[in-house]
């Protein structure tokens, strides 16, 4: 298939690219690539890539497809959706983002799942993971377990809510029937390990570019107009950057917030940039639905709705927890 680019689109962005190259090469922004991997490895590679392993191990045995299409008559009762659409659930909710949407489009790739289950699925397949949550989050960022618990919680059950949302999206198209279809690989380890090595990468290098982004964006005042609106309303500095740098780039948004004590305020809005996942995770989702030619208006519209979903539950759980 031939592709026709935009001409307008591409100029836009070669031009974007040159001045990122020139400010970043003239303003020194190199000390933020290595705060960027200092990021990654501190909160991200030690939390998340034991998680990358197991998951792509538990695919590759198809103990998890399997256990799955068992689920089919409930997933058909609550999301509208076949068994498959549990299975890519289940790896979205160990792996995190964006491993539901790759896993989505891998099924609907292939023919397993119909275009309005993989748009149903992609509303709910798109969730942190709990080593994130728990480890990263909870026991790094805020020093509390009890924080990463209560965060998991409310980002699950969020999630699980949009799926029942999304199970009437063009409910009279009925759920397919699931096809059992997992092989097990003959070199489990090597590609389990390979496999997550790219992943936890792949996550590095774009939690870098855009802590290099923000950090260049920021030291330009360009931020500054946007953090001052929004401190208006929260009256918190580091909550109103980290709700900003969040947007763009979950993790550094989440780290900035992390500077102020645990409160309704600090849980909630970690709440909210955990359920929309940042720009930058949410291009990577993109990306891989885009290659399976799944729509993406309702992926975006599940995103903010996860994020406020997120923000109300999450106050719940901080009255039951805190």
């Amino acid at each position: 298939m031939i592709k026709y680019f935009n001409p307008l689109k591409e100029s836009f962005l070669a031009i974007f690219l040159l001045v990122f190259a020139i400010i970043f090469a003239v303003g020194g922004y190199s000390y933020a690539v290595g705060n960027g991997i200092k990021l990654w490895v501190a909160t991200i590679l030690t939390s998340l890539f034991p998680y990358f392993f197991i998951s792509a191990f538990l695919s590759s045995l198809s103990i998890t497809g399997k256990l799955s299409l068992r689920l089919s008559p409930l997933t058909k009762k609550l999301f509208n959706a076949n068994g498959l659409t549990g299975y890519a659930f289940i790896m979205s909710i160990l792996s995190g983002y964006p491993t539901g949407a790759k896993t989505v489009s891998d099924l609907k790739e292939r023919g397993l799942i119909s275009d309005i289950e993989a748009i149903r699925a992609s509303a709910f397949c798109s969730t942190s993971s709990p080593m994130f949550m728990f480890g990263s989050v909870g026991c790094i960022m805020f020093c509390s377990q009890k924080f990463g618990i209560a965060l998991f919680l409310t980002h699950i059950i969020s999630a699980f809510t949009c799926a029942v949302i999304f199970s009437f999206y063009k409910r009279r198209e009925k759920a397919t029937e699931s096809k059992t279809v997992f092989v097990t690989s003959d070199s489990i380890i090597y590609d389990s390990t390979y496999s997550a090595v790219i992943s936890v990468l792949i996550v590095g290098g774009l939690i870098t570019i855009f802590y290099v982004l923000i950090e260049i964006l920021s030291s330009l005042g360009f931020l500054n107009p946007i953090i001052n609106f929004i401190n208006i309303f929260v009256k918190n500095e580091n909550i109103s950057s980290g709700i900003v740098y969040g947007l763009l780039e979950n993790t550094r948004g989440l780290q900035e917030i992390s500077k102020t004590q645990i409160n309704a305020l600090s849980f909630c809005t970690s709440c909210l940039l955990c359920g929309f996942g940042g720009i930058s995770i949410i291009a990577q989702s993109i990306a891989y639905l885009k290659k399976a030619k799944i729509k993406i208006a309702p992926f975006l519209v599940a995103k903010i709705l996860h994020a406020i979903l997120n923000v109300l539950f999450g106050f719940v759980f901080y009255l039951i927890f805190f």
